[in-house]
């Protein structure tokens, strides 16, 4: 149990730093408030982590009643991080080089969703489900290259024709899309494991 609570805490902590990358972009004018707000950013690395930490703790008491339940607590919150690695890293790539759409934007999504999927891999691997048979790591790749392109296309497609759509800045509507690749790239992820 002393293992699970400070991995729900790291959990915590990596989506507290992650998520701030998302609230600093300053391509998403509906979030210059935010990111105005010192105290927010001070306050999400303690907020968060608790957060986790309750999930755990809540998981670990439930699953007397449904044993599986602290797995799919665990699973939650390495999804959790995972979706805001893959939107931090994309929300830090866009500040650092201003891109927003076109053909740009397509190395940008395969960074972040990279990152995301190999965080994926290893803490649900040695975390979530403590797997250690050989041969998943092909498996998971071969799924997750599809993913890839599922979720790189709706965002490459959704920011670059997509955006004049809306009345939304540039940096909003990215982060529209990148939900949006993540919801389906997810239900790809799921049916091919």
């Amino acid at each position: 149990m002393k293992k699970d609570l400070i991995f729900s805490l790291i959990c915590g902590e990596l989506t507290a730093l992650f998520l701030i990358f998302v609230i600093k972009n300053p391509y998403i004018k509906e979030f210059r408030q935010l990111s105005e707000i010192k105290g927010l950013i001070l306050v999400l690395p303690i907020f968060l982590p608790i957060i986790f930490l309750l999930g755990i703790l809540i998981g670990k008491f439930i699953t007397k009643f449904i044993k599986v339940f602290f797995q799919v607590v665990k699973f939650g919150e390495v999804g959790v991080l995972n979706t805001v690695i893959d939107i931090g890293i994309l929300n830090l790539l866009v500040w650092l080089t201003g891109i927003t759409s076109g053909l740009a934007l397509i190395p940008l999504n395969t960074i972040s969703f990279l990152s995301a999927a190999i965080n994926s891999y290893y803490w649900n691997k040695f975390w979530t489900f403590s797997d250690s048979r050989r041969g998943k790591f092909w498996q998971f790749l071969a799924v997750s290259i599809i993913g890839w392109g599922i979720n790189t296309g709706i965002v490459f497609v959704g920011a670059t024709y997509l955006s004049g759509l809306t009345l939304l800045s540039a940096g909003a509507w990215v982060n529209i899309m990148k939900l949006s690749a993540i919801i389906f790239s997810m239900a790809w992820n799921f049916l091919g494991y």
